[in-house]
Order: structure tokens, then sequence, then C-alpha cells
């Protein structure tokens, strides 16, 4: 799942005359897509899923507790 991370290749553009040119990628963008690829470890699906879940539930909060404290009531009721 995760790959190692090192320099990338840089991308062979074909110039006027057909010959290929080295295009470098910019310093910036190579230390950028280095962290983003070291990011992506071990809980990076958890944190996914919290994000989404987050997402979700924040927006409706008040509707989430109302709804939670009715299923919570019912439970105890039945119980």
């Amino acid at each position: 799942m995760n790959s190692p991370v090192g320099p990338l290749r840089p991308i062979v553009e074909v110039g006027p005359v057909g010959t290929a040119v080295p295009h470098l990628y910019d310093p910036a963008l190579q230390r950028h897509l280095l962290q983003c690829a070291k990011a992506r470890g071990r809980w990076f699906g958890v944190a996914l899923f919290a994000e989404r879940a987050r997402g979700l539930v924040l927006p409706r909060l008040a509707t989430t507790a109302a709804l939670g404290a009715v299923t919570l009531g019912l439970v105890a009721h039945w119980l």
C-alpha cells in the first residue's frame, strides 16, 4: 500500500524537432508531493472516515443530538 518516497522522475516533453527535452518539477511542488505521499500512512483511512462523519454530523448537530436523545430514551424505556 505504501510505496517508498523518493525523488520524482522528471517529465519528458517532446521538443519541436522530436527531441526529448527534460522538464524538472518545481522544487516546491516536489516537496508538496512528498509531503502528501508521507501523509497517506497507516491511519489515513480512519482519518478519512472521521472527516466524512464529522462533515455529515456537524451541520446537523441539533438534529443528531435530538435523535440520539430520543433513541437513548426509547432504549432505556425498552430495557
